[in-house]
């Protein structure tokens, strides 16, 4: 299974493979015009686990229920791994 990981701060975040596949982010993503790794990233920087950069800015927001849907889907065995650095 593939694994994207991204950095934050001191800290690396392991995002499983089936969340970028999952049913509604592939929704969140048709709705939006972008892929499903943009509406993770989105997520992420919205709720804070991830700061923005500078060379990739979001184009679109996620609405609070949207950000709560994705919230549920990593608590439901989508979940994210935070490692130190």
């Amino acid at each position: 299974m593939r694994h994207t990981k991204k950095v934050v701060m001191n800290e690396q975040i392991d995002i499983p493979a089936k969340l970028y596949e999952d049913e509604v982010v592939r929704y969140f993503a048709d709705r939006y015009h972008t892929s499903t790794e943009n509406v993770v990233r989105c997520f992420l920087v919205q709720d804070g686990i991830y700061p923005e950069q500078e060379n990739e800015s979001i184009t679109f927001r996620l609405e609070e229920n949207e950000m709560e849907i994705m919230r549920g889907l990593i608590g439901e065995g989508h979940s994210l791994k935070l490692y130190d650095l």
